[in-house]
């Protein structure tokens, strides 16, 4: 049984992030794929953006579509603003959209914060904003990209309060 856990563990933690930026052309494109993490984002939205979870809420607007998406992400204050994993890499879609608009909403840890001015930066830079058990894991899975969003000049810290139950919007 404990073997299972670990095997289970190593394959999110470390397998599927790996195999997945190596193969975005084909994993964007599965429709098994698409439907495992569809689902997991769906669970993961019910509890994001509040005071308790470790997980942020980001809201998007499609650089094709206009529609506003939201998507749970692991997210860390981090200097003027904020530090996102790019677990599947700068390839994904919430990705291209925030680069494409330059700004987004976060909600964390109860609040909604309004950003923009995206960049891509490399993990030294931003590992040490990370607790040190998640640190080990970004390591592990080979995550080496971050977003860094900023505040936005016209509104800094908090503006809101969030409600946690959203729904997710897919692409």
């Amino acid at each position: 049984m404990l073997l299972d856990v670990g095997a289970a563990m190593v394959g999110v933690y470390w397998l599927v992030p790996r195999v997945a930026r190596r193969n975005w052309d084909r994993v964007g494109r599965s429709d098994t794929m698409m439907c495992l993490l569809k689902g997991v984002n769906r669970r993961r939205l019910k509890r994001a953006g509040s005071k308790r979870s470790a997980t942020a809420i980001l809201t998007h607007v499609g650089r094709r579509s206009g529609r506003t998406y939201k998507t749970p992400l692991g997210a860390f204050a981090y200097g003027d603003g904020f530090v996102l994993s790019l677990v599947y890499g700068s390839q994904t879609d919430w990705c291209r959209n925030v680069m494409a608009t330059g700004t987004c909403t976060l909600a964390w840890k109860g609040h909604t914060y309004e950003l923009e001015r995206p960049e891509i930066t490399s993990g030294p830079e931003v590992m040490h904003t990370w607790p040190a058990w998640q640190r080990i894991v970004l390591r592990t899975a080979g995550i080496h990209e971050f977003l860094w969003l900023h505040h936005a000049k016209e509104k800094r810290g908090p503006s809101q309060q969030v409600d946690s139950r959203v729904e997710h919007r897919t692409p």
